[in-house]
């Protein structure tokens, strides 16, 4: 599969639990008039936006200048990982990042979501200079994404090859610093230019 087509793929799966949740939603408060259904539409309908913006955020182009407030992209992380029960604790050094840094970690952070399916903690910390970012994943049965992307290219792991595919353009180098069933910390530096 063409990754164009994975990445489609991969986005309308994600979509397609929380429009279900509406269609059901919508037929049950029409056959029984019950008020109390409209919360839960509402409730996907704010899950399929949060979806929405995390994708158009992180494969939106932007300028070589453009920069992230630290502000934005926590709430927009915290909100995409709170169906999942993840949080996340980012610690960075600038308070405005750059659109390829923050392309990285908004990648790491649906690897990681997909990684840890009964939840837990997650740590990102990017370094001083940019060039370095160490991420922590702390949960249950945290599962360990394969790097070499052996097989056809589908909608399960295009954000993967995604991810992959931006460190070595850039020439990042991604190790494994600890693994574990409930401990998995990854980082990714670049060399000095």
């Amino acid at each position: 599969m063409q990754p164009e087509n994975a990445l489609i793929a991969r986005i309308c799966h994600d979509l397609v639990t929380p429009f279900n949740a509406i269609g059901l939603g919508m037929e049950a408060y029409e056959a029984s008039g019950d008020l109390s259904l409209l919360e839960h539409v509402k409730e996907s309908v704010g899950k399929a936006n949060i979806i929405l913006k995390f994708m158009r955020e992180m494969y939106s182009e932007k300028s070589e200048t453009f920069r992230h407030s630290f502000a934005s992209l926590n709430a927009l992380i915290s909100d995409f990982l709170r169906d999942r029960s993840i949080t996340i604790d980012l610690k960075l050094n600038e308070s405005r990042i750059p659109h390829g840094i923050a392309q990285i970690m908004m990648l790491d952070v649906v690897v990681a979501k997909e990684s840890m399916p009964f939840g837990g903690a997650m740590q990102c910390h990017v370094g001083k200079d940019l060039r370095e970012i160490t991420l922590s994943y702390a949960g249950r049965n945290i599962s360990v994404p394969d790097l070499n992307l052996c097989g056809e290219l589908n909608h399960k792991n295009i954000m993967l090859y995604s991810l992959v595919k931006i460190l070595e353009e850039n020439e990042w180098e991604l190790k494994i610093l600890l693994q574990g069933t409930d401990v998995l910390i990854f980082q990714k530096k670049r060399p000095h230019a």
